[in-house]
């Protein structure tokens, strides 16, 4: 009876003991196994090395937005006329003449001073040039005359207005030019002032040039008070001087057909007469000029020696002389 109960006993104790083995065993493998697979699925991480932002591709958007970036930190030109390049001369036009322009026209400067060739209006309705804009011109240098002088046109938006011209401009040599007008005396006058970009760079005005052309000068001592010259003076007479006397100048309108020691008193004669026969009595004019005034219409100017002949042009192509001076 004892030695059965002690074999169970004992049988007993060994299959508990193989079970706690086998319950290890097991533990074990399966502890093995997640600890293989978490090595396999997740591998411990590497610390990445930081790139230098300069080495960093950049996407199609990105360079997009650094190349809107560096065009707009460099000044844009508006309001171009020409083709900029190496060889292009650059000159500001500037509008102060109080009123909005439409067109500009540039050409080489014709003594004559007819207006019919011009040649392309330049601006093309790309823009206009309210008072106080400029526009950016290039052009080629050297294609003025041969004196490099040009000759400059100007029309407004408003097409009432008349048109303005501005002779004799050294474009080739200006960095900046303004449109101006002058009308302090009762006339409108187009002038220009503008800045030489070689030697000096003090501003140059034409009104007195205009002026003289259009014959708002009667005789030197005008031009030398306007001008703030000195006049010069008149050498006293000296009896034991036995020198020539000085001649006396010619009359330059002998050789003409009226052979008037006071041409401009003659051409008074001819106001409201047809310009031909103030033209037949005292011959051609050295140059004319014929602008759009706002109170006269179309309105000539015809230069002579010591005056100047105003005229009046109709509809049907009459040209009258209206006034000398």
């Amino acid at each position: 009876m004892l030695c059965v109960q002690g074999c169970l006993g004992g049988c007993t104790m060994k299959k508990y003991l193989i079970l706690l083995v086998s319950m290890f065993t097991i533990g074990a493998l399966f502890s093995g196994c997640k600890k293989e697979e978490k090595t396999e699925s997740e591998p411990p991480a590497a610390e990445a090395t930081p790139t230098p932002a300069s080495d960093a591709p950049v996407s199609d958007e990105d360079e997009g937005d650094l190349v809107n970036m560096r065009e707009s930190s460099s000044e844009d030109e508006t309001n171009v006329i020409g083709e900029k390049s190496a060889a292009a001369v650059r000159t500001e036009l500037v509008n102060q003449t109080g009123a909005e322009i439409a067109g500009i026209y540039v050409r080489p400067h014709d003594s004559s001073f007819e207006d019919e060739e011009w040649g392309a209006e330049l601006i093309q309705g790309k823009f206009t040039l309210k008072n106080g804009e400029k526009a950016v011109y290039y052009f080629k240098k050297g294609s003025g005359d041969e004196e490099g002088l040009y000759d400059l046109r100007i029309s407004y938006v408003d097409e009432s207005r008349s048109e303005y011209y501005y002779r004799m401009i050294p474009l080739d040599n200006v960095s900046s030019l303004s449109f101006c007008v002058d009308d302090e005396e009762g006339s409108v006058i187009p002038y220009a002032r503008y800045m030489n970009s070689v030697g000096s760079a003090r501003e140059v005005s034409t009104l007195d040039e205009v002026k003289k052309r259009l014959g708002y000068y009667d005789d030197e001592s005008d031009e030398d008070e306007d001008s703030g010259a000195e006049p010069t003076p008149t050498p006293e007479e000296n009896p034991n001087d036995a020198s020539e006397p000085t001649p006396t100048p010619s009359n330059p309108y002998e050789d003409l057909p009226n052979q008037s020691e006071d041409p401009a008193a003659e051409a008074e004669n001819y106001i409201g007469r047809p310009l031909e026969e103030l033209v037949g009595a005292l011959g051609e004019p050295n140059g004319y000029d014929y602008q759009d005034e706002p109170e006269t219409g179309e309105t000539g100017y015809h230069y002579y020696d010591t005056f100047t002949v105003s005229t009046t042009v109709d509809s049907d192509g009459n040209e009258v002389v209206a006034g000398v001076w």
